[in-house]
């Protein structure tokens, strides 16, 4: 292995690291509930959708 293949390494790492990120992040907000949940006055969940 020579001196380049660890920056090479890093390079793919950091240039993957945005894009991943923000698949994530979608995923994240699309796939997971984020606490809107409302009730009504017999404690049943309003389903919005």
């Amino acid at each position: 292995m020579n001196a380049d293949a660890p920056l090479t390494i890093v390079g793919i790492a950091l240039i993957l690291a945005v894009p991943v990120t923000f698949m994530i992040a979608n995923w994240v907000r699309k796939n997971v509930a984020h606490g809107e949940t409302r009730f009504d006055e017999n404690g049943k969940i309003i389903d919005n959708e």
